[in-house]
């Protein structure tokens, strides 16, 4: 007896092991894997030493920082000691010449404190100003950001909002921007056919993606206009599940749009919705991925390109994390 219950939990230990095998293999995490490596072989670098390659990894710009962060959510182990540091320095230079990080773009504080908790970092300490006090990424950049949150038209809303989210950080009452606020610019910004566009007057693609982005957590609130700015999506969506912004079919609006039905727990293989006789966003994702596991911009271009192969991992990341019940991805709350 004693014998085959042995047998039994052998069998099932197996069986776990095999599951948590398969897990690991996701088509997410090989990605993540196959970009350090290429990453680091054209820098001429150890994979696992790319982040401490500042001349080809700098950081603070922003290509280099979402890469950062794709490789982090991807489970690469990776310099990200390193690259943290060199980030806090960048900061610190920014606010000691110039008393901030940028006056105008908003979006610059979002980023990098985006990137600053994928890496395991906490933005409300980073660094120290000129006046020798800690540098808060998420007060100065979201709720009590200096400049006007809309000056870089509904960007700077949007993804306030989702680096107040990150964490669920509390917005202080006597604080510039509440959360209220925040939610209800991008609320207005909203054009008739669902969509929504940097600027009024226009929707897009990308700028729909991002606001769904934010907005998730608030469906309960917001849900009539949540399914509006999905119709339009569907809508906006090609027969083979591809979609075109500024007049070019792109690996970069697919991914967006991704990510944003991840956060609102759609799993864009199954919904009825975004999937074309067999195809689905995944499926079109992967149409954009070369041979070496980046991604190019079109289907025209021969080589890859930084911006599509980070927001196409990102996207392939954000899959993973909705069919493992993770949680949005820049949810960064557990």
């Amino acid at each position: 007896m004693k014998h085959k219950q042995w047998i039994r939990s052998l069998i099932c230990l197996l069986l776990s092991v095999m599951l948590l095998s398969g897990c690991s293999s996701s088509k997410a995490l090989d990605c993540a894997e196959q970009m350090d490596k290429v990453l680091s072989e054209q820098a001429g670098v150890k994979s696992g030493t790319l982040l401490e390659a500042q001349e080809w990894m700098c950081a603070g710009n922003s290509a280099s920082d979402w890469m950062a962060m794709g490789l982090a959510l991807g489970g690469v182990k990776e310099a990200y000691d390193a690259y943290l540091n060199a980030l806090k320095a960048y900061v610190e230079k920014c606010y000691a010449d110039k008393g901030c990080l940028d006056a105008v773009k908003a979006t610059e504080y979002h980023r990098i404190a985006l990137t600053v908790l994928a890496l395991g970092g906490d933005p409300t300490h980073f660094g120290k100003d000129g006046k020798g006090e800690d540098i808060n990424l998420i007060a100065d950049g979201t709720c009590n950001f200096a400049g006007d949150l809309g000056k870089q038209g509904l960007n700077g809303w949007i993804w306030a909002l989702i680096t107040l989210d990150a964490s669920d950080y509390e917005v202080p009452k006597n604080a510039r921007y509440s959360r209220e606020t925040i939610c209800a610019n991008i609320l207005a910004a909203q054009e008739d056919n669902g969509g929504f566009g940097l600027t009024a007057g226009s929707a897009d693609v990308d700028m729909t993606a991002m606001a769904l982005q934010a907005l998730a957590p608030y469906r309960g609130n917001c849900n009539r206009q949540i399914q509006s700015a999905l119709t339009y999506l569907t809508e906006e969506m090609t027969d083979r599940c591809s979609f075109v912004s500024y007049g070019t079919e792109n690996v970069e609006s697919i991914a967006q749009v991704v990510i944003a039905l991840c956060a609102l727990q759609i799993d864009p293989t199954e919904n009825s919705r975004f999937c074309r006789d067999g195809q689905t966003l995944i499926t079109e994702l992967e149409r954009f991925c070369l041979n070496d596991g980046t991604y190019t911009h079109t289907l025209e271009d021969p080589q890859s390109d930084m911006m599509a192969s980070e927001q196409a991992l990102l996207a392939q990341i954000a899959f993973y994390r909705l069919q493992q019940g993770n949680g949005r991805l820049y949810d960064f709350t557990a």
